[in-house]
């Protein structure tokens, strides 16, 4: 390589006749020899490649990915950005790292479905249809009865702690180091904001009674936020049972989370309560009438998680892909290509929503494997609650 090396100012320098040229040349020639000169050019480098930092362990997981060659995945086309958002996580795994996996992408079922699949295909010993897990706590918990994700220690190649949330008793890490939360979603009302006025969009849970409501509401058939309102943390079992069957006189039918175009439509004036508002943001980016507001006295997060199937093809290329979710990259790309983060990360897009609840007084609860263990009832509770909302349909 050549380096310049810059002459003294003129009034610094011992001449300027052909000795002090001649001693600059050789002075520079020297420079070049030491620098190996120009005979042969360098090699070129990739793009980019590991980081000199790597632990051992993250760089076991590299050497390895770099010999697996490739990753492919499954999840519902409308999670985590489906093909072009798994696209572009494993472009940047190889950017960051110097690699030049191959990715596959195919589209499947719900979260949950997908666990179960990979569960059945580990029973009969074949190779998990995912080589890479994203999904939701729920299935995070039935995997631990089926064995169906890797123990990790993760702590060991990730490249920034999990921040936990003590006030909410969350752990970002699921039980046996089976997996690691990578992002999170907000229960709240999604709303028409041509057809609701100001003065009644819901802020606190008894506001969804109003007069001027009724009839214009849809719930879930699956009891979206009142599964969770039920536990004992926030609203209690006894609470919101009594509390749904008179809402169910506000609500004019069901639908499912994803179909927002039924309230941008007219159909339906608010969605109560929601799984989310991931979809709201991509929906006002085409100027769609639709907003997502978080009461201020009781919320759920929902949480998600990156795991390895134990009969993962290519467990290296997945185990450092889910890593790289959880780095401010991996996030930043998250949020982009699904609208979702981490709430726990200073960062996050997720925590101010959080945050605010708490100063307004409000309760929240954050579903994880953990949690869901906890709550003990929770299959039965929402049972009962679906059969309440299964009258308006």
């Amino acid at each position: 390589m050549l380096r310049f090396v810059p002459l003294p100012p003129r009034w610094e320098r011992v001449g300027e006749g052909p000795e002090a040229w001649a001693a600059l040349l050789l002075a520079l020639a020297v420079t070049l020899t030491a620098c190996g000169g120009t005979a042969a050019p360098a090699a070129s480098k990739p793009a980019s490649s590991a980081p000199s930092s790597a632990s051992p362990a993250l760089q076991q997981l590299i050497d390895g990915a770099k010999k697996e060659g490739s990753v492919k995945a499954t999840w519902s086309a409308s999670s985590f950005g489906g093909a072009e958002g798994f696209n572009e996580m494993v472009t940047a795994v190889n950017k960051k790292y110097g690699l030049s996996l191959k990715a596959t992408f195919t589209p499947g079922p719900d979260m949950q479905g997908v666990q179960a699949k990979i569960a059945q295909e580990a029973a009969a010993n074949q190779p998990a249809s995912s080589d890479i897990y994203l999904g939701n706590s729920q299935a995070l918990r039935d995997a631990l009865e089926t064995k169906t994700f890797k123990s990790i220690d993760w702590k060991s190649i990730l490249e920034r702690p999990l921040p936990v949330d003590a006030n909410a008793n969350f752990d970002p890490y699921a039980p046996n180091g089976t997996g690691i939360a990578i992002a999170s979603s907000i229960t709240g009302i999604i709303y028409n904001t041509k057809l609701v006025k100001p003065e009644l969009v819901p802020h606190r849970l008894p506001d969804l009674l109003k007069p001027e409501l009724k009839g214009k509401i849809a719930s879930t058939p699956y009891a979206a936020g009142w599964r969770e309102f039920a536990t004992k943390d926030l609203l209690g079992k006894e609470y919101t049972l009594d509390f749904l069957k008179k809402f169910t006189n506000q609500i004019a039918g069901l639908l499912r989370c994803g179909e927002e175009d039924r309230l941008t439509s007219g159909e339906f004036w608010m969605l109560a309560m929601d799984c989310g508002g991931q979809n709201v943001v991509d929906y006002q980016k085409k100027g769609a009438p639709i907003d997502q507001v978080v009461l201020d006295d009781l919320t759920t997060v929902h949480s998600f998680y990156a795991a390895v199937p134990v009969n993962s093809s290519t467990p290296n290329a997945a185990t450092l892909l889910s890593a790289f979710i959880d780095s401010a990259e991996g996030q930043a790309l998250l949020l982009r290509v699904w609208n979702a983060d981490m709430y726990t990360f200073p960062e996050s897009r997720h925590g101010p929503a959080v945050a605010k609840v708490r100063s307004s007084g409000g309760k929240i609860a954050v579903d994880s494997p953990q949690w869901l263990n906890a709550v003990g009832d929770f299959a039965q509770t929402q049972k009962e609650l679906q059969d309440i909302l299964a009258k308006k349909t």
